[in-house]
């Protein structure tokens, strides 16, 4: 399984990677969260407002909800969204040293199989 990285507080370009890894459109991501569409768009376009608690703690459930699939799609969307954060962010270096992780993962499985063949 991949670590997920800590989030203390959501941004606009987090809650954006959250609504891609989810495959949600910004008006089904603003009905589940209960903001407005224009607040996501806000956000998609990294004009990010001040969320709110109320949708932090929303997009903290939305988050311990994901499957190992949706983290690794979450992770992608943090590295390579519209504009990718930055290299020195801990949030984009703990999900650099997750997907390096599953990738080694995926190769000491291959190679053992391989081994056992």
């Amino acid at each position: 399984m991949i670590d997920k990285p800590f989030i203390f507080e959501w941004s606009g370009r987090d809650a954006d990677a959250l609504r891609r890894a989810l495959r949600m459109t910004q008006e089904q991501m603003a009905n589940q969260l209960g903001c407005s569409t224009r607040t996501m768009t806000r956000w998609c376009t990294g004009r990010t407002t001040r969320i709110s608690q109320a949708v932090q703690e929303a997009l903290d459930a939305l988050y311990e909800r994901l499957t190992e699939q949706q983290v690794r799609r979450f992770l992608y969307a943090l590295q390579n969204g519209p504009e990718p954060r930055q290299v020195s962010s801990p949030v984009v270096m703990a999900a650099e040293m997750a997907l390096m992780q599953a990738r080694i993962d995926e190769l000491t499985a291959q190679l053992e199989k391989e081994r056992q063949s």
